[in-house]
């Protein structure tokens, strides 16, 4: 009986790299980039449940640089809102929120799991070593021991214990498996007489391989994935340690097993070249946007406005940049470091333009401060008519100093006019004489309104004698406490009627002198103080609107052709600017009659 041998050494040097090796080469994922910040932590909250502890890893590797780029986005924004409202930088303490520290202890949970199962791997590729190293001892012993009945009983117990132990440091696995097989080999060939057994042996792996190869032509007529290559990789394992086929079966099989990972192989790197290339195109899309940011990086205004339209449009391209895909890995830090660079100097040259603007009305705030001080001091005085000249004084002082910061700038008004008018309310109490004068005050101002309102009813046009009731008004003193509101009322219902009913005025006029009406009721009533306020907020607001529709007309001015249809619609949008522009100009004039109070 002839002894029959079977070499499946050209199996190992011809079958693919290892399991381990293939899945990171051709592991994919999804685009993590588009996941919203909620999804990210939802995701890795999942993978604590996930028991393939090389996928988790694998996924949160990817994960970890998309949620830190959110975790920056929002510092920054963050900061530049801190510093936008006046806080230094060296102040700013960013605080994650509640998505943020979940998904912080997620991830170190995970890496916890990680580095715990790397350990465990570890000793168990040790142990594993000592077990096999343990079976190629008893191997040895059962080759050069004296053939008996049961020996190929010991051989399968062998195999069967050497295919249950798990992989060894990737240093000895070579080397050891190499010895594994050799040793395999020579009992074989030393056991002629238990052919016919061995070659039933044979026929059993032949049909357990012959199972892998049609699991693996299955996977190739599937499309490729991740959960593919992982599955082709685990069916290369377990036919590796199958024992031999017939020599007769052994090629072809093989080739079978070969061709179908072939199929698999090849799809999955026409899949990471197409990758590839849409990250070398993302190269030149992303490299135009650093050179987008990099113009507005020397960005320099003295207006609020400016900076907020620039804003805006630093942010969009923020969102663009976003949105622009992934690069490929060895030029992602550097086109990264760029655009952050650039993006970065904006918002510096910006945070250094609003650190100029607020220093200027802090100092305004400590002028103004300094005036409430000085009236303070003297609203105890009992020189009466000096001191009313001089808080009088400070009044006008008041008004020609610039505005102070938003903040403060109601606090520190009451506070000097509170401190203005506990002088006055001191000096009004101590003078009975004043109550009548406030009394004949009264009786003149309703005159006056009695004459505005006559004036209404007749449609008169007379300007003249209407400024000069105006100027009657604004010369005449206090009325009663009891009686101010309403002749304050009157008066502005007067003048509106009057305004509305003429016509010699144009409608700017007519707007204009209605505002100063306004403003000088304001000053002697601090709840109309409010509305004046109100309406200069919403004149601002209409400002930066017209500015913002003047800036978007203006750019597409410069898409239109030199053609009729062209000119038409450039001569309608010149026409629109115009227009806006003279409105901001009137408005920007009516602003300036409330710093003027």
């Amino acid at each position: 009986m002839t002894t029959q041998t079977e070499t499946t050494g050209n199996e190992e040097m011809n079958r693919p790299e290892s399991a381990e090796t293939l899945e990171m080469d051709h592991e994919a994922h999804a685009d993590y980039s588009q996941y919203g910040k909620n999804e990210l932590v939802q995701l890795v909250e999942g993978l604590l449940n996930e028991s393939d502890m090389r996928k988790a890893d694998e996924v949160l590797r990817h994960v970890k640089p998309v949620f830190d780029e959110i975790r920056e986005t929002e510092r920054t924004e963050a900061l530049n809102r801190f510093t936008a409202e006046g806080g230094e930088k060296d102040d700013f303490d960013f605080k994650p929120d509640e998505l943020t520290q979940r998904f912080d202890v997620a991830y170190r949970q995970l890496r916890d799991r990680k580095s715990k199962y790397m350990q465990e791997q570890e000793k168990s590729r040790d142990a594993n070593l000592k077990e096999k190293l343990s079976l190629l001892e008893q191997l040895r012993h059962l080759i050069d021991a004296e053939e008996t009945n049961v020996s190929l009983g010991s051989l399968k117990k062998i195999q069967d214990e050497w295919k249950r132990i798990g992989p060894v440091p990737s240093a000895q696995s070579r080397d050891l498996w190499a010895n594994y097989h050799a040793l395999i080999e020579r009992f074989y060939s030393n056991r002629s007489i238990y052919f016919e057994l061995k070659e039933l042996d044979r026929k059993k792996n032949l049909e357990a391989k012959h199972e892998i190869v049609d699991k693996a032509e299955k996977l190739a007529a599937q499309e490729t994935s991740p959960a593919v290559i992982r599955e082709l990789n685990d069916l290369h394992e377990e036919y590796k340690h199958i024992g031999p086929v017939p020599k007769d079966d052994q090629e072809a099989l093989w080739q079978r097993f070969k061709a179908a990972s072939d199929v698999i192989y090849s799809r999955r790197k026409e899949q990471l070249e197409h990758q590839r290339k849409e990250q070398e195109q993302n190269v030149e899309v992303k490299v135009r946007l650093c050179e987008e940011a990099e113009a507005y990086a020397s960005f320099q205004s003295d207006k609020i406005g400016e900076w907020n339209d620039q804003t805006r449009l630093v942010l969009e391209l923020q969102k663009r940049w976003e949105t622009s895909g992934f690069l490929p890995r060895e030029k992602a830090k550097e086109i990264n470091k760029r655009f952050w660079a650039a993006f970065k100097g904006f918002f510096h040259h910006k945070n250094e333009f609003f650190r100029r603007l607020e220093a200027y009305r802090e100092e305004n705030l400590r002028r103004k401060a300094g005036l409430c001080e000085q009236v303070e001091a003297l609203k105890e005085s009992e020189d009466m008519e000096a001191t009313a000249d001089k808080i009088k004084a400070f009044q006008l002082e008041w008004k020609e100093i610039g505005p102070v910061p938003e903040k403060q700038r109601e606090v520190i008004f009451e506070r000097f006019k509170q401190a203005c008018d506990a002088f006055f309310n001191r000096r009004r109490e101590q003078r009975n004489s004043t109550d009548r004068e406030f009394e004949r005050n009264f009786a003149i101002k309703s005159e006056i309104c009695d004459k505005i309102e006559k004036l209404a009813t007749e449609k008169s046009n007379d300007m003249e004698v209407f400024d000069g009731l105006r100027r009657q008004w604004d010369e005449t003193g206090f009325v009663p406490r009891k009686n101010l509101h309403a002749i304050q009322q009157r008066y502005a219902s007067a003048v509106q009627a009057f305004l509305q009913n003429t016509s010699g005025l144009s409608d700017n006029d007519r707007e204009r002198m209605q505002l100063s009406a306004e403003l000088n009721l304001s000053r002697q009533n601090p709840g109309a103080m409010k509305n004046v306020q109100r309406k200069e907020q919403q004149m601002r607001k209409r400002i930066t609107q017209l500015e913002n529709d003047i800036a978007l007309w203006k750019n597409n001015l410069e898409f239109f052709a030199n053609s009729r249809g062209a000119n038409q619609l450039r001569t309608e949008y010149q026409s629109k600017i115009q227009t806006a522009e003279e409105e901001i100009s009137k408005l920007k004039k009516q602003v300036q009659m409330f710093y003027d109070m």
